[in-house]
């Protein structure tokens, strides 16, 4: 009898596991098309939060009325620019696609400014004649088709803008729930934290909250900084497509690569061009940016939270090669758990 007793017990208990796994693997594929949303949600609860009160109390403690205005705020940065770059693709893309197609029957210039320039500026104009004789065509009809792929690919990512609309418009959902509950859920992830680590619990979520919003002041807050200002630039300068290459541009700083290589790629669009001042424009603008992009980013972060910006910088790049977009907040966030957590223990130690 025990024995019968202790199967019919064991396969219960494995009728139970399998039914708890089947639930979650259906509950995970129900939710799975909201989770990105909802994560991106979260982190921009927890980084607008102070805003979001600060607006609050200007409109006489109605949370309501302060829910409107950020979701206002949220459409705004995230949708709107979106609409104008598709705007921008369409209008100009075909011209993109007809030049990059007569590039092997373009001459190219001979870029008598190179000249002007001190030290090597002779030799460098002259191995660029050389190469303009001997067979600077077939550079350039080399390097055609390549251009021409890539900007078809561009042409074809504007189809999955209905993705990126769908997890925006899941994202301010998520973000307007979160901002009326925000207290009641915040004390909630505390009581959870706790029960799980009362000696860790309070001190792992407030440095998460802290990471998370170092992360949003000192990487997303530069980079719409300087996308705006490049943005500028462009409209100012008349590059072609500057939506797209405001895109380019924030991505870029958000990806910790910089400004650097896309504002060097326009500079030589113009010089290219023959728009000597336009190119000397663009070229005070990329000084500007490489210094806004150095000190402000380490400025921004250190407000933001107490921890080493070199810690931060390296889980922002670490997170993004290793968990795509949502990485840029998940790196920083595990690394300064971890640099917490030794921390505290070196010194318990000592």
């Amino acid at each position: 009898m025990p024995a019968e007793k202790n199967t019919t017990d064991l396969l219960k208990l494995i009728l139970n596991l399998l039914i708890i796994g089947l639930l979650i693997i259906i509950t995970y594929r129900v939710i799975e098309a909201f989770l990105f949303g909802f994560f991106w949600a979260v982190m921009v609860v927890i980084a607008t939060w102070p805003l979001m009160i600060k607006i609050q109390q200007k409109l006489f403690n109605k949370r309501w009325l302060s829910l409107l205005i950020m979701a206002l705020i949220l459409a705004l940065v995230c949708i709107i620019p979106f609409i104008l770059i598709i705007s921008s693709v369409a209008q100009n893309g075909h011209h993109l696609i007809e030049w990059a197609k007569s590039l092997s029957h373009q001459e190219l210039p001979k870029l008598d400014w190179l000249n002007n320039i001190p030290a090597f500026g002779p030799e460098l104009h002259q191995k660029w004649l050389n190469l303009i004789q001997t067979d600077g065509s077939d550079l350039v009809s080399s390097i055609q088709p390549y251009i021409g792929t890539m900007i078809g690919w561009l042409l074809e990512q504007v189809t999955n803008i209905g993705i990126f609309i769908f997890h925006a418009g899941v994202m301010i959902i998520f973000s307007l729930l979160l901002f009326l509950k925000g207290e009641s859920i915040t004390k909630y992830v505390y009581l959870l934290a706790n029960r799980l680590s009362k000696q860790y619990g309070t001190t792992t979520v407030t440095l998460a909250g802290q990471s998370i919003r170092a992360v949003a002041l000192g990487v997303v807050v530069t980079a719409i900084t300087l996308a705006l200002i490049g943005g500028l630039s462009f409209l100012l300068t008349e590059m072609p497509l500057p939506g797209v290459l405001t895109l380019i541009l924030f991505i870029c700083c958000v990806a910790q690569i910089g400004p650097v290589i896309v504002m060097l790629g326009c500079i030589f669009w113009q010089f290219w061009a023959g728009n000597t001042i336009a190119g000397i424009v663009l070229i005070v603008v990329a000084i500007i940016l490489t210094t806004l992009d150095s000190v402000m980013r380490a400025y921004l972060i250190k407000k933001g939270a107490d921890l080493p910006f070199l810690l931060i910088l390296f889980g922002v790049i670490g997170g993004l090669l290793g968990f795509g977009i949502m990485g840029l907040f998940i790196g920083p966030v595990v690394l300064a758990l971890t640099y917490k957590i030794i921390q505290t223990w070196v010194d318990e130690q000592s």
